[in-house]
C-alpha cells in the first residue's frame, strides 16, 4: 500500500511537471487520477453535487493554471485537495451554497430477492446508510477530517496541511468525531 502510494505520487509529480511545460495529456491523465477524489471531498463539504462538481472543475483548472508553482515539497494529492478545500470553502462563504442539506440514499438499493447474497448485501447497505446518516449530522470541521484520514487515507500531517491546522487538532477533531459517529451509530442500530 504504502509503495503504491509512492508510485502514483510519483507518478503525479511527473505529470504535474509535464503540466507545467503545457502538456494536455499528462493533464487529462492527472484530471482521470484527482478528478473523482476531489469531487467526493467536495461533495462531502458542500452537500451539493453541482456545487462539488463545478468547485472539482475550479480546482483542475487551478491546478493546469498553477503547475509550475508545485513545489514538490508535499504529496501532489495534498496540493490538489489544499486548493479543493479553499475553492469549496470560498464557494461556501459566497452564499450561493443552498441550505439543503439532503440525507444520503444513494446506498438504498433494491436487491434481487433471488441474489445469492442478497441479505448479507442489503445488511451492509443498511450499515453504509446509517454511517452516512450520522457523517452528515457531524459539524464540518469534523468531516473534513474524516474524509481526509478516512476516505482519502491521507496521514495525519497531510490532514494538518491541507485544513492549516497543527497535527495535535487534526488528532483531537479524529477523536472527537469517532466518538460522535460511536454514539450516533449506537442509537441508529438501537433503534433499527
Amino acid at each position: 500500500m504504502v509503495k503504491d502510494a509512492s508510485a502514483e505520487n510519483e507518478r503525479a509529480k511527473r505529470l504535474v511537471n509535464e503540466i507545467a511545460g503545457g502538456d494536455e495529456r499528462a493533464f487529462e491523465q492527472l484530471f482521470e487520477t484527482f478528478s473523482g477524489r476531489v469531487f467526493a471531498f467536495t461533495r462531502r463539504m458542500l452537500n451539493d453535487e453541482g456545487k462539488a462538481d463545478e468547485v472539482m472543475v475550479d480546482t483542475m483548472y487551478e491546478v493546469w493554471k498553477t503547475a509550475g508553482k508545485f513545489r514538490g515539497d508535499a504529496k501532489v494529492s495534498t496540493w490538489i485537495l489544499g486548493i479543493a478545500r479553499n475553492k469549496a470553502l470560498m464557494a461556501l462563504r459566497s452564499g450561493t451554497q443552498s441550505d439543503h442539506h439532503a440525507d444520503i440514499e444513494e446506498f438504498a438499493e433494491v436487491l434481487a430477492s433471488s441474489a445469492p447474497d442478497g441479505l448479507a448485501q442489503m445488511e451492509a447497505n443498511e450499515r453504509d446508510t446509517l454511517l452516512a446518516h450520522c457523517l452528515g449530522r457531524l459539524n464540518e470541521k469534523h468531516r473534513e477530517c474524516v474524509h481526509l484520514a478516512h476516505y482519502e487515507e491521507l496521514a495525519l500531517s497531510e490532514v494538518a496541511r491541507i485544513l492549516e491546522i497543527p497535527e495535535g487538532t487534526v488528532k483531537s477533531r479524529l477523536s472527537s468525531a469517532r466518538a460522535q459517529l460511536t454514539a450516533c451509530l449506537s442509537v441508529q442500530f438501537a433503534s433499527a
